[in-house]
C-alpha cells in the first residue's frame, strides 16, 4: 500500500467510503456509516467496550459522560464480553486494544455477533496489520489525534440510526453463510436512506442489472427483494413507532414518503389503522 498526502484522502474500496491517510506507517482513518435522523429515544443504547490501558478507559469516560443515552460496560478479557453480548441487547462494542494484540478470538466475535457494531478505536495504527479479512469486518475504525471528536460524531449518529440494524436472527438470515454481495446488500440498507433502498439504485451501488440483482437476491433469500424491504419496513415502523418520540409526520420522512398522507394511507391499508395508533404487534411476527 503507497504512502498519501495528508491532502489526498485514502479510498479503500472494500468498506463502503473510508477516508485517511498514512504517514510513517500510522494510518488515521474514519469510516462514517450513518447518516444523520433526528430523532429521541424512549430507551437508551447499551454498549460494551474491550480495553487493556487505562489511559483509554479514562479517555472513554470522559467521551461518554457527554452521551447519556448510552450504557457503557468496561471488560479486560474477551471471555466475560463474551458472555455479556449473549445475555444483554448489546447495539455495538469499542474494541480498544492495540492492533498488535488483537487475536483470531476478537475476529471470530465479530462474525459470532453479526447484528452487533464493531468500533475499533486507538490512539494509533500501524498500516503494516491492516488486512482485510481481519479488519474488513470493523463497521468503524477510528485512530489518530481526532479520534476523540469522531467516535463523538458516531455516537450521535448511534443514537439517532441503532433502529436502521436489520434483525438477522429474526429473520432467519445468517450473515456469516451470505455471498459477499449479499453482505454488501445487508450493509447497504442499513447505512443509507431508505428512499435509496431500491433494486434499481442498490445495483447500481453493486455495478450489476437490478434484473440481475433481484434474480440474485430471490436466489440466495428464497424471497423476493420487494417482499423483504415490505417485511423489513413492517419492522422499522414498529420501532420507530413504539421506541422513538417522534411523530406520524416525522415516522414518514424517516421512512422515505414524500408525503405524511401517502404513508397514512399504506399503513393503514396494511395494518387496518392508522400510524397514530402506534403498532401494535410484535415488528418481526410476520413474514
Amino acid at each position: 500500500m503507497s504512502k498519501a498526502h495528508d491532502k489526498n484522502p485514502l479510498k479503500l474500496t472494500f468498506i463502503p467510503v473510508i477516508y485517511g491517510t498514512i504517514k510513517k506507517k500510522k494510518l488515521a482513518i474514519l469510516l462514517y456509516t450513518f447518516k444523520n435522523c433526528h430523532v429521541s429515544m424512549k430507551s437508551f443504547i447499551e454498549s460494551a467496550i474491550l480495553y487493556q490501558d487505562e489511559t483509554i478507559r479514562k479517555e472513554l469516560t470522559g467521551i461518554m459522560k457527554g452521551h447519556p443515552h448510552l450504557i457503557p460496560n468496561y471488560f479486560q478479557d474477551i471471555i466475560n464480553l463474551n458472555s455479556f453480548i449473549i445475555a444483554r441487547p448489546v447495539q455495538f462494542v469499542l474494541i480498544c486494544i492495540p492492533a498488535d494484540n488483537l487475536k483470531d478470538d476478537h475476529f471470530v466475535l465479530q462474525e459470532k455477533f453479526p447484528h452487533v457494531y464493531f468500533i475499533y478505536y486507538y490512539p494509533t495504527f500501524n498500516v503494516d496489520n491492516f488486512h482485510y479479512n481481519n479488519f474488513g469486518h470493523f463497521t468503524n475504525l477510528i485512530v489518530g489525534d481526532k479520534r476523540v471528536e469522531h467516535l463523538s460524531e458516531i455516537l450521535i449518529q448511534l443514537k439517532h440510526n441503532f433502529w436502521k440494524k436489520i434483525p438477522l436472527k429474526e429473520f432467519g438470515i445468517n450473515f456469516n453463510r451470505l455471498s459477499p454481495r449479499m453482505k454488501r446488500v445487508m450493509n447497504y440498507i442499513e447505512t443509507h436512506d431508505l428512499k435509496y433502498c431500491n433494486a434499481v439504485k442498490i445495483a447500481q451501488f453493486l455495478e450489476i442489472s437490478s434484473g440481475y440483482f433481484s434474480q440474485e437476491f430471490k436466489k440466495e433469500f428464497s424471497v423476493s427483494f420487494r417482499k423483504f424491504m415490505q417485511r423489513l419496513i413492517d419492522h422499522y415502523e414498529f420501532i420507530i413507532l413504539n421506541k422513538l418520540d417522534v411523530s406520524a409526520k416525522s415516522a414518514s420522512q424517516i421512512l422515505g414518503y414524500s408525503e405524511l398522507s401517502s404513508f397514512s394511507r399504506s399503513f393503514k391499508k396494511r395494518k387496518g389503522y392508522p400510524p397514530s395508533k402506534g403498532t401494535k404487534t410484535e415488528s418481526v411476527s410476520s413474514g
